[in-house]
């Protein structure tokens, strides 16, 4: 038997002016008892108007399973979810009829019900307390775009409105919020990316994209780059590392991203592709849109041990040279060693040492591999033998003379790439909404970019030996940059030194020993003014070598010539692109202008009260709602994606 007070009870005779006023009555007095409600059947007359309402509890009637033969239903060949049900025949309930034609009273009341009441403790969780509105949505809508998944984003909303009492919905609501969300484009996501895709390339100076279809008009490739990206691989594209192994959209599409090293040493994307297949025909097209894109080959691109994509580079980059992954091979030796000589650490260690030398020459490389192999027998070990025959696709010997070869031996660039798109990509997004990420992850990696430049402006990096040439290079290259040049020039003072030095009319040469590394042969030509060390590190990286700062000291140089400074490398490298990627003056968002106004508030009682005084006072006049839950719904989704389902849909994704 409900207890609450007797103003919350009905009775029989109580009057309402309207068929709303005793559904709300209802559930008042449901929630003041500690059940649940719903309506109930109810009867119109010939003019329309409700003649009768039945407002039962929750619990009413009996649920009839699939498999019960008193349904007349019977489904053997489907398995269906073993579900609770909450109806167990409660004959709880309220029935008004019309009274006066325009009013409504009570014509009877059961008060009993036949099941345990709701505890105070749990009401909160009562479908009374779910309120859902457009607060829930702008959450859910902020997070998904963040990659944040429904329970995360419950529980973040659980801390803004300071408990699992206030939040109005339960977590199950947010998890059916996200699928609706993720489904709401089914069969035309693949239209709404490229329709989004044409719109930038059609308003967007710089903005890059095409695609292919297939002969049933699903998409089979697509590749797209902004300005920015162009800009970029025009200051940072002396190489390239193209890695295509991740799949992150639920057509398992192949994320392709062209990527480099920019003046900190992050990575910089120039595009992207999706790819649906690791074939010759797919990489080659999209290696051809790339060099379209930006303009010319790369000297450089470094891909995994690809068969298909070293064909596709061969064919649309006779140009560029092709080098594979030095870290996808050497992660092989244990396996393919015969099995007498995997746990021999001498022949490991040797093979590494070998292999992973910087500063021989192809002949002394050959001369050292052949000592290594035919000292453990392994001449004729078809692997080796393989490896050895591709040789100058991975061995750093073979790109001692090729600019800037040396800035990346491995694809771990690609791969720190594609641990970043991690944060924000997932394996269950539709491609409009995986871009709608990649947006997002594109403005962190840029952002991030911008808080390494503010630094270089801001800060001085610290000065170990206070050499004019130190402090030269510690105003021209950025932080990261200025450590590594920073190593060489303590290196050069302090375990380097000139054995000898021949001095002609023109030229001088040096040998230099480094006590780290040996003997380096540095040769000034006076007449030219230049300085190269045998090393090649200024060759392979555009970094000052150790041995090259020596002789410079010797002549007196007091600063790096300016023929030494590679522009890459300098503070000011990418200020083109960070200028072409500012953000537009606009308008606070809501939540920014909320979040100042409790900042402003915080800590200070009476302002806090004032504030939640002057918001209720606004919503109370406010509290209408202009529009439909499924309407508010749907242009969430509307919002989200950027636009509304497009009505004829001509590309299709692929079948999952």
């Amino acid at each position: 038997m409900p207890i609450c007070d007797d103003n919350e009870k009905p009775y029989v005779g109580k009057t309402f002016k309207s068929i709303e006023e005793p559904w709300k009555f209802y559930k008042d007095y449901g929630y003041a008892s500690g059940f649940d409600v719903r309506k109930g059947s109810s009867k119109k007359g010939k003019s329309g108007q409700i003649i009768y309402r039945h407002f039962v509890c929750i619990r009413e009637g009996i649920h009839h399973g699939v498999n019960d033969e008193s349904s007349g239903m019977q489904s053997k060949t489907k398995k269906r979810r073993r579900k609770p049900s909450s109806r167990n025949g409660c004959k709880a309930r309220m029935i008004v009829t019309v009274h006066n034609e325009s009013e409504y009273i009570v014509s009877s009341f059961t008060k009993a019900h036949n099941h345990k009441l709701i505890s105070l403790e749990c009401r909160h969780l009562m479908k009374y307390n779910r309120n859902v509105d457009a607060s829930h949505q702008m959450i859910m809508l902020k997070c998904a775009k963040a990659n944040i998944g429904p329970m995360r984003a419950f529980r973040v909303f659980k801390e803004l409105v300071g408990s699992y009492e206030d939040i109005g919905c339960t977590s199950n609501y947010f998890k059916n919020l996200s699928y609706q969300m993720n489904s709401y484009p089914d069969g035309s996501d693949a239209q709404l990316l490229l329709d989004r895709l044409i719109t930038k390339r059609d308003l967007e100076d710089g903005f890059r994209c095409e695609y292919l279809l297939d002969d049933c008009q699903k998409v089979k490739s697509i590749f797209w780059s902004d300005g920015i990206g162009l800009q970029n691989f025009s200051i940072f594209g002396e190489g390239v590392s193209f890695d295509a192994t991740y799949t992150m959209n639920k057509y398992n599409m192949i994320f392709a991203p062209f990527t480099r090293k920019d003046n900190h040493g992050g990575c910089v994307t120039f595009a992207v592709g999706l790819l649906s297949r690791e074939d010759v025909s797919s990489y080659s097209w999209i290696l051809k849109q790339f060099v379209e894109c930006m303009g010319r080959n790369p000297t450089m691109l470094i891909t995994d041990q690809d068969p298909a994509l070293k064909i596709a580079v061969e064919k649309v980059m006779p140009n560029t040279r092709h080098r594979f992954c030095m870290w996808h091979i050497m992660m092989k030796v244990a396996q393919k060693l015969p099995i007498s000589l995997r746990d021999n650490a001498e022949l490991t260690s040797g093979l590494y040492e070998v292999a992973w030398l910087e500063f021989d020459e192809p002949a002394d490389f050959e001369e050292k591999w052949f000592e290594v192999i035919n000292d453990y027998g392994l001449d004729d070990h078809s692997w080796f033998s393989d490896m050895f025959s591709l040789r100058k696709y991975w061995i750093p010997a073979f790109f001692r003379d090729l600019p800037m070869s040396g800035l990346f031996r491995t694809t771990s660039m690609s791969e720190s790439e594609n641990s970043f798109f991690h944060k924000f990509l997932n394996h269950n997004s539709n491609l409009a909404s995986f871009y709608i990420h990649f947006e997002s992850a594109m403005q962190a990696q840029r952002h991030s970019y911008k808080q390494l430049c503010m630094a270089d402006q801001t800060t001085t990096p610290h000065i170990e030996t206070h050499a004019p040439i130190e402090q030269h290079a510690s105003r021209i290259y950025t932080k990261k940059i200025f450590l590594e040049v920073q190593v060489e020039i303590k290196e050069a003072f302090d375990r380097c030194r000139i054995k000898s030095m021949d001095t002609g009319d023109e030229v001088h040469k040096y040998v230099v020993d480094d006590r780290s590394n040996g003997i380096f042969f540095v040769t000034h030509n006076m007449l030219e003014d230049t300085i190269i060390c045998s090393c090649k590190k200024f060759v392979k990286i555009g970094l000052v070598c150790r041995h090259m700062f020596v002789v410079m000291r010797n002549v007196g140089l007091k600063a790096i010539p300016q023929k030494y400074i590679v522009d890459r490398w300098l503070k000011d490298a990418g200020a083109s692109a960070i200028s072409s990627g500012g953000t537009k003056a606009h308008n606070r968002p809501l939540f920014s202008e909320a979040f100042r106004c409790i900042s402003i508030a915080e800590g200070n009682e009476a302002l806090t009260a004032s504030l939640l005084s002057e918001l209720k006072r606004w919503a109370d006049a406010n509290e209408t709602p202009t529009m439909t839950p499924a309407t508010a719904k749907e242009r969430m989704f509307e919002t989200f994606y950027g636009s509304k389902l497009p009505t004829e849909i001509t590309v299709h994704p692929l079948t999952r």
